[in-house]
């Protein structure tokens, strides 16, 4: 019989199927690439160079992964709706597949305890702004965060010329997810290890790869793309570099707390932190040139896909506080409550300009903004501040922020969804498609007799209590009279 060790890792696959349920963000926007450029006389180039296309140059990969996926359930005859679904479903298998495999590198290549493993990875994920909570929504960097995951096999130990082939073909799919990955490969080429030949195996199949992307994108160049990354200014940059690493309320230090173990690292974890951190930073540095960066993305979720590298040290780091304070380890359900309102509420998004914004505002902690959302839906307060873009809006707790979770957007739906006058300002056709959607479901549900907005909210927090059963089950453990004594012998 499978041991608790390794069941509650299908047990949180299975979290995919309480998960997503539409396309959201930058997923919807390629989806409707997708069915534009379906829809268009023009060629695919003709299209990707067109105003219409310019997304297409940015996310390459992601693109025909989707492309891929809508012509297959195209060919099926499922529906948009069926679409949709199994769309969000990959993006969130793939940010938990990643999980699965850094429990699974924690415990088979360096060695750690279950519960010790089980503490850093949710820590890592759960107990913080990580994937945890942002795969429940259309982001890329889900994918990247496999990448990284499955990265960490080959990374941290030597490979022969056999092997090197892997890791290079891994560092590919970074580099097509997202071009700047190549500054955390650069950074971080000097902890590959390998025999000479395979290093110039894998610097020349890296070469080939970047010179291929680096084509395709300027076959697909689009003025439109490139007006995206124009306008630099030293100033504003610096700011955003900042708000991305150690400000109190966005910067990733104070929004992932388990990288503060970092300070009690081995000396022999020096040498590798130091070139991962620079790698890092270096992403954060390119991707405070962007202008578009605003400072409302909390916790730094365009970099986090890199700091999974970070994980080795983070479980030495880890065990070494555990060694000295097992005690410690109860601070793992605190951080997993704080953050469990996260993972499940998502920011509102409507375009500048169509509600009037009282004034400018700096953006809350994630924790803090979402239970203060959490306290303010409970009483059905009519006026909640929120900061979107820089400026603070004043809006019905109803409207102020949407549901990530595919249960608890059903029961939103049974409660009828938001206000009509926040549909009539902030819902594109998209979300109007959306919510013709959720109409539909719950007048099928409620003819069924499954019309009980209650009972899909207690199915929306299976996640939680799992993430929180877990976190609590880990602590017992460590703490388990004689746990320190059968890990000496």
């Amino acid at each position: 019989m499978m041991s608790f060790q390794r069941a509650w890792l299908f047990i949180l696959l299975a979290v995919p199927f309480l998960a997503g349920g539409v396309v959201v963000g930058d997923e919807a926007l390629l989806l409707k690439t997708v069915y534009s450029l379906n829809s268009s006389a023009l060629s695919f180039g003709e299209f990707a160079r067109s105003p219409d296309g310019w997304y297409i140059v940015h996310h390459v990969l992601w693109f025909a992964l989707i492309y891929l996926t809508e012509s297959a359930t195209a060919f099926l005859h499922t529906g948009r709706f069926a679409t949709e679904v199994i769309i969000s479903c990959q993006t969130v298998i793939a940010g938990l597949t990643g999980i699965v495999l850094c429990y699974l590198f924690l415990i088979r290549r360096l060695g750690m305890d279950a519960a010790r493993a089980r503490l850093a990875v949710l820590a890592f994920f759960a107990g913080g702004y990580g994937v945890y909570t942002f795969c429940m929504a259309g982001t890329v960097e889900s994918y990247m965060v496999l990448a990284m995951s499955a990265r960490l096999f080959f990374s941290e130990r030597r490979l022969g010329t056999r092997d090197i082939w892997k890791l290079a073909v891994i560092d590919a799919v970074l580099i097509s997810l997202k071009a700047y990955s190549l500054v955390f490969l650069v950074a971080t080429w000097p902890l590959v290890r390998t025999s000479g030949r395979g290093r110039i195996f894998y610097g020349a199949f890296l070469v080939i790869i970047l010179l291929a992307l680096v084509l395709v994108k300027l076959w697909l160049w689009n003025p439109i793309y490139a007006s995206a990354i124009s306008n630099i200014s030293f100033a504003d940059s610096l700011s955003h570099l900042v708000q991305q690493l150690i400000s109190p309320w966005t910067g990733l230090l104070f929004c992932l707390p388990i990288l503060m173990t970092l300070f009690w690292c081995p000396p022999a974890q020096y040498w590798p932190l130091l070139f991962k951190s620079a790698g890092l930073l270096g992403c954060a540095a390119l991707f405070s040139l962007y202008p578009f960066f605003d400072g409302d993305v909390s916790g730094g979720r365009y970099i986090f896909p890199f700091v999974v590298a970070l994980l080795p040290e983070i479980s030495v780091a880890v065990s070494r506080v555990l060694d000295r304070a097992p005690r410690a380890a109860w601070l793992l359900p605190v951080l997993v409550f704080t953050f469990l309102p996260v993972a499940g509420l998502a920011a509102p998004f409507f375009p500048d300009g169509v509600m009037p914004a009282p004034g400018p505002c700096y953006p809350e902690h994630p924790a803090i903004r979402s239970w203060r959302i959490v306290f303010a839906k409970a009483a059905d307060s009519q006026e909640v501040a929120v900061c979107f873009h820089g400026k603070q809006y004043v809006m019905n707790a109803r409207d102020v922020s949407s549901p990530r979770l595919g249960p608890w957007r059903v029961a939103y739906m049974l409660e009828g969804g938001h206000s009509p006058g926040y549909r009539a300002v902030a819902h594109d056709k998209g979300q109007q498609q959306h919510n013709a959607w959720g109409t539909r479901l719950a007048g099928l549900l409620k003819s069924m007799g499954l019309g009980y907005p209650w009972f899909w909210m207690l199915a929306g927090l299976t996640p939680a209590i799992v993430a929180l059963w877990l976190s609590i089950e880990a602590a017992m453990r460590i703490n388990r009279p004689g746990m320190f004594l059968r890990q000496a012998q």
